[in-house]
């Protein structure tokens, strides 16, 4: 009896620690047959409670080794609650000159997590909507299987 007891207190702390309480969101979108049109953009609508945070803002990406190229750009349209709109210029590497990938993984399949813009504060409490285009020069890139966005409170260490 005494062992079901200390098996569900292990198993039950090892839930409570495995939460990240820093993460405020996170949303990936999968791409049929890991290809992404240009005219094939991807929405991110995130609801800002509290302008006073600082979040790290965090690009999510899986690429497959059928990728052709050294480098990924999009454009990330942003809109503000306020109705106003910005346009970024995104570029990641996901190789080097070498044929080595950046990201994480042993089979086809590279997971990367790219920093985009460390300790932002949005100005204004409300949806903002992402919007996320390829921007390479091809209409339709392949090898390129997730993007995703992932919000993270901000903590002084």
């Amino acid at each position: 009896m005494k062992r079901i007891y200390l098996i569900i207190s292990l198993f039950a702390l090892l839930c409570f620690c495995g939460c990240n309480h820093k993460t405020y969101y996170g949303h990936i979108q999968t791409l049929p047959h890991e290809k992404w049109a240009v005219d094939k953009p991807l929405y991110f609508k995130i609801n800002i409670e509290d302008s006073m945070q600082y979040y790290n803002m965090y690009i999510q990406m899986r690429n497959t080794t059928d990728f052709a190229t050294q480098n990924f750009y999009v454009f990330m349209k942003t809109k503000y609650p306020d109705g106003h709109s910005e346009q970024d210029t995104l570029g990641f590497i996901l190789c080097d000159k070498f044929g080595n990938w950046t990201g994480k993984g042993n089979g086809r399949l590279k997971d990367n997590k790219f920093l985009f813009q460390p300790k932002v504060r949005f100005p204004y409490n409300g949806e903002y909507i992402f919007t996320v285009t390829q921007g390479m020069r091809d209409e339709v890139v392949e090898g390129i299987e997730s993007f995703g966005i992932l919000l993270e409170k901000y903590e002084d260490k």
